[in-house]
């Protein structure tokens, strides 16, 4: 709770309701996951590697679809979406990765623009055949991560946390309610790391955008999330506010003494 107003008295943007991931090999990635995220949150996703992390983050757009259970995104159930609804979620999700996603020998603008390619035919975006307004929206959302100078500067000339940056101003052009980031800085120095998760942070504090971020580092997680939820072993078992966080909490969320049935658990 900040500032006497808390998270619970807006609006539910993502709701989990007794939601299962089992992969077709056995292996369990979701298991009894029940979790509301609140309009404009930021929420810190935390555990070991094959947690389920990723997952968990990838079913909300449906990178992933979920074995039972419901998941609603703006009240609305997605575990059905097939075609034009499916393609309308993804419009309003950001998603940023940890590889980056982009294409390494065409521009910054041209990455950039490729956020807009699910609103253009298919022969139109392969020509670049992208409105005025929506390259101004290009130059608008490099101008939000400090990028703009970088215009048309080749993404394999530019730094890692360079390279993050564009993919940010990327998923901006969505216009997104929900932004996810998955290990968003696991490949950057700790410099760039600090630029990447305050652009974030921007992005919800000053947009108003929902954002998940999976994290390893649980001193970044503590600094920039209002809320921190744990997994281990496909498993929820830490959410607080982060004024109830203390570091103590963490070694349970990060011990290994539990293992799944089914396997490993992927990321």
């Amino acid at each position: 709770m900040k500032g006497g107003f808390k998270m619970s008295d807006r609006p539910v943007m993502i709701e989990f309701d007794d939601v299962q991931k089992v992969y077709p090999n056995g292996t369990v990635g979701l298991k009894d996951i029940d979790l509301k995220i609140y309009d404009g949150e930021f929420v810190a996703v935390v555990g070991l590697s094959g947690a389920g992390k990723s997952t968990l983050l990838r079913s909300i757009n449906r990178m992933h679809d979920v074995t039972s259970g419901n998941l609603k995104v703006d009240g609305q159930s997605i575990v059905g979406y097939k075609g034009k609804d499916l393609r309308n979620l993804r419009r309003s999700i950001g998603m940023i990765f940890q590889d980056f996603n982009l294409v390494d020998r065409a521009s910054v603008r041209r990455n950039v623009l490729s956020g807009k390619v699910g609103y253009y035919s298919t022969w139109k975006s392969s020509l670049g055949l992208f409105s005025a307004e929506d390259k101004q929206r290009a130059i608008n959302s490099l101008k939000r991560v400090n990028m703009v100078e970088k215009l048309y500067t080749r993404v394999d000339e530019l730094s890692g946390g360079q390279q993050q940056r564009v993919a940010i101003a990327r998923a901006l052009m969505q216009d997104p309610k929900i932004m996810l980031a998955d290990e968003p800085i696991a490949s950057l120095d700790p410099l760039t790391t600090n630029a990447v998760m305050d652009d974030l942070l921007s992005l919800n504090k000053d947009l108003g955008i929902t954002v998940l971020a999976n994290l390893h580092s649980v001193p970044l997680a503590m600094k920039y999330a209002d809320r921190i939820i744990g997994l281990r072993a496909g498993q929820l078992v830490y959410d607080k506010p982060i004024a109830e966080v203390s570091e103590d909490d963490f070694a349970e969320i990060y011990s290994e003494s539990h293992p799944v049935t089914g396997g490993a658990v992927h990321g």
